[in-house]
């Protein structure tokens, strides 16, 4: 996952060297940080088989990107997705996810104030995986590699400030946590500050 972070951070900094002669004319398009709390569940699986899966995790966010375009955006994130939980019978298994997702973004303006975006991107993820049965404790690391996406919806206030609302699917986690595995949304809630 450090390539990744190495990566997605050299990728940024590459977009604040020196702009083409006459760019002072054309639009600015300024860097973003934002934090979000959101609402992480892998919820699938759990319910094809009955299973008691998630109780009200709560996960975190920090973002940091550069739009590029009206249209366009880069993002970088990286996502604490809390401790999810999955119970049956006398066995319980958690897996505690924290990754990078580097994102696209596809933004629909509609007002002055008010956007749409979609997003795709790719995410590493390191999650602890943890077994608890007939008193006996076990643990398990792993990395997860896969591809995501979601959507949501911007107001702007103050021309730097943003409150955002959105759904993601994450990071897919494997058999350690359910038969089968199972993937990770999140529905989350955030602002972002826009930089002069």
């Amino acid at each position: 996952m450090n390539r990744t972070i190495s990566l997605a951070l050299l990728t940024l900094a590459m977009l604040t060297g020196a702009q083409p002669a006459g760019a002072e004319h054309e639009p600015h398009y300024p860097f973003y940080f934002g934090f979000s709390v959101g609402f992480p569940s892998a919820d699938a699986s759990c319910d094809y088989y009955g299973y008691n899966c998630n109780n009200g995790n709560t996960g975190l966010r920090i973002s940091g990107g550069k739009q590029l375009h009206r249209n366009l955006a880069l993002e970088i994130a990286f996502h604490d997705l809390g401790r999810l939980r999955n119970e049956r019978s006398a066995l319980t298994t958690t897996a505690e996810p924290v990754g990078v997702n580097l994102s696209v973004l596809g933004i629909i303006p509609f007002s002055d104030s008010m956007f749409l975006y979609g997003k795709a991107g790719y995410m590493a993820t390191d999650v602890r995986y943890r077994r608890f049965e007939g008193g006996v404790t076990s643990s398990t690391d792993k990395t997860e590699n896969d591809f995501t996406y979601g959507f949501g919806f911007g107001f702007r206030f103050n021309e730097i400030y943003d409150f955002r609302v959105e759904y993601e699917r994450l990071t897919d986690l494997g058999d350690e946590f359910v038969p089968g595995g199972d993937h990770v949304t999140s529905f989350s809630l955030g602002g972002t500050i826009y930089l002069e």
